[in-house]
């Protein structure tokens, strides 16, 4: 009877157990090895008590066997200090005696207290009064007058001398009685140890089977039917059908019937979106890569153009011609702004934008975008109006929000009415700080508002002559992100604003600037300036700026292995680098150099079209002493050789 209700039995603790809640189902998965191993804990506790009390009895045994030595020790050096005045006369030998008859009482009385066995408690009665007798005896040796007979003397020592046998006698005794209790508890301890171990194992044993079948239970009942579920969520981000019929009525039988339900509706509409995805990715990897790439290769011609056309603008007197070479400037600079935005966008697209997120002084940052963009709204007589707290903080990227703020006074001069006026404040609160910037314009058409921040797209573009890139506020909203910040627009007027996190400003921090050394040498000292760079135009462009400064001798090679051939005939006082070279990369010379003590003073500039934050913080590493990227800003150039060199250039 019993082996045919067995079958039922278990199939009904089946059916209860699937049809059981989720959260009632992890109770008891959770609670069924941890009341395993709570058992196991307590016996192991239970044992560990019992094996401390028992140390506890064993080191108390040590300690009285410490006292006995120490009483029969100082018996001894008591009768050696008394013997030793008697063959002396020198009372300096009594001091072991003086000292055993003040604490032997003490000792004895409390080596009574700690004693235990009753064996050890008689033997200590017979040696107390020993003891006092032993005692006795040295104080009439130790009080004898030293010029008795000596017949007196020896009587008395013979007598002390006994005492002293016999308490060795019992001394000893107690010691074999002690030592022997000291194995018996050493051995208890060892086999309570032992326990102690077989009882952990078994502890640790019952915990990792409880485990074990927690996890099997876990497993058989809830983790193979959730796997089951992830693998049909595969097949349906594949756009596969799905069949999952239902064995219970808990949280996962139900979900299954939904997802088999689902599965039949979205599996096409899952495909063409997956596919979909693919498709935008791959088109947005390859336009980065293409921006990328060519934005590079432009900033070398670019180079040349920039840098002739600053020289002429310098060098021509004022008329058509400098207005010509103004013009290729002007140019060669909206070319350079929008490759420069080109770049910043590919990078922002593929995860290089490198930021240095710090605090701000948004005063002074929006202080000095006024003073730069200032010129800019003369020329449309538009004026700049300013209102913000000189003491508030962000917490930003210092170059890449000057970048953003100069974005938006631009626009805001560019696309404003004339003769008008731009707004620009902030406003803080504990977490977040709001800059605006409003102009008297119309402002953005709601229509239009989904398009304002998408790259390359001009809103009205075909009806205004005002140049512009369409990436200004594209990258904007980019860099704001990137800052854990944000940036938006107005619906019913012209006003833009960016949000970023505030934080507290340390009056202590000061920016410091480094100032322009002005000094000239002697025109007839010639300083030696080697110039490693393949590329014939900006070997000319380098030629006629050097040509600007009096005492410069430059000398110009076009690879690695031409340069270090030079350098073992002449030491310059200047290097001018560029990255790219016939045979290997700069940074390969600039390590070369750094590693031979006779090179190492030698500044290194490097002049290179490689623009990457990666590439400047590599080689500025490696001890370069300024990295200018290409196209070259001559006036900046050349205040930076006039303070290395300190040489004057010619006006």
């Amino acid at each position: 009877m019993q082996k045919l209700m067995m079958p039922h039995v278990i199939q009904y603790a089946q059916k209860w157990w699937q049809d059981l809640s989720l959260n009632k189902k992890g109770v008891i998965v959770i609670a069924l090895p941890l009341a395993i191993l709570l058992a196991s804990l307590t016996s192991l506790y239970l044992h560990e008590q019992k094996a401390a009390a028992l140390e506890s009895k064993l080191q108390l045994a040590l300690l009285n066997q410490r006292d006995i030595q120490t009483i029969h020790t100082q018996l001894l050096e008591a009768s050696n200090g008394v013997r030793d005045y008697l063959l002396t006369g020198e009372k300096d030998f009594l001091a072991n005696y003086v000292l055993a008859n003040r604490k032997l009482p003490l000792m004895i009385s409390e080596l009574n207290l700690q004693l235990e066995d009753d064996v050890q408690k008689v033997r200590l009665n017979r040696i107390k009064p020993l003891v006092d007798k032993n005692l006795r005896h040295l104080n009439g040796l130790a009080n004898s007058n030293l010029n008795a007979a000596s017949d007196t003397l020896i009587q008395q020592f013979n007598a002390q001398s006994a005492t002293l046998d016999l308490l060795r006698i019992e001394i000893e005794a107690m010691n074999v009685n002690e030592a022997r209790l000291i194995a018996r508890d050493r051995m208890a301890v060892n086999i309570e140890r032992q326990r102690n171990i077989k009882t952990t194992l078994l502890a640790a044993l019952a915990g990792i089977l409880g485990a074990i079948l927690g996890v099997l239970l876990f497993s058989r009942t809830i983790v193979k039917r959730v796997k089951l579920l992830r693998d049909s969520a595969g097949h349906l981000a594949r756009g596969e059908a799905l069949l999952l019929p239902s064995s219970s009525s808990d949280e996962l039988g139900e979900l299954a019937v939904e997802l088999d339900h689902a599965s039949q509706l979205v599996a096409k509409s899952v495909t063409e979106a997956h596919q979909a995805r693919l498709e935008a990715e791959e088109a947005s990897a390859a336009k980065s890569v293409f921006l990328s790439r060519t934005s590079h290769e432009l900033r070398t011609p670019l180079n040349a153009i920039l840098g002739f056309a600053q020289l002429l603008e310098l060098e021509l007197p004022y008329g058509k011609h400098k207005e010509s070479a103004m013009m290729i400037n002007g140019a060669g600079q909206h070319l350079l702004k929008l490759i420069n935005e080109v770049l910043d966008i590919a990078r922002i697209e593929s995860g290089n934008m490198a930021l240095e997120l710090v605090p701000v002084g948004l005063s002074d940052l929006l202080d000095e975008a006024v003073q730069f963009i200032r010129p800019l709204g003369r020329i449309r007589d538009i004026d700049i109006q300013t209102n913000y707290s000189p003491n508030i903080g962000v917490i930003a990227d210092r170059q890449k929000l000057m970048q953003v703020v100069l974005n938006l006074l631009s626009n805001a001069l560019k696309y404003g009415p004339v003769n008008s006026t731009v707004y620009l404040s902030a406003t803080s609160d504990e977490k977040t700080v709001v800059v605006e910037v409003l102009d008297e314009g119309a402002g953005i058409p709601q229509a239009l508002q989904d398009r304002l921040f998408t790259p390359f797209d001009r809103l009205g573009a075909e009806n205004t002559k005002t140049e512009g890139t369409g990436l200004g506020l594209a990258l904007s909203k980019q860099m704001m992100l990137a800052m854990q910040g944000d940036i938006n627009a107005a619906n019913n007027k012209s006003l833009f604003w960016i949000s970023l996190p505030a934080t507290q400003l340390n009056p202590k921090l000061q920016t410091h600037h480094t100032p322009t050394v002005h000094a000239t040498l002697d025109a007839s000292s010639k300083h030696k300036i080697l110039h490693i760079e393949d590329n014939a135009s900006n070997r000319a462009l380098m030629e006629a700026i050097i040509a600007r400064h009096q005492g410069l001798r430059l000398y110009t090679v076009k690879s690695i292995a031409e340069a270090l051939a030079f350098l073992t005939q002449v030491t310059p006082e200047l290097i001018l680098l560029d990255l790219h070279l016939p045979d290997g990369h700069g940074e390969t010379l600039v390590k070369q150099l750094k590693a031979r003590e006779a090179f190492q003073h030698i500044p290194i500039l490097i002049l290179s079209a490689d623009a990457l934050p990666s590439t400047i913080a590599r080689l500025t590493a490696l001890g370069v002493t300024e990295y200018f990227t290409k196209p070259l800003d001559v006036a900046v150039f050349n205040q930076r050789l006039n303070t290395l060199l300190q040489t004057p250039s010619i006006q």
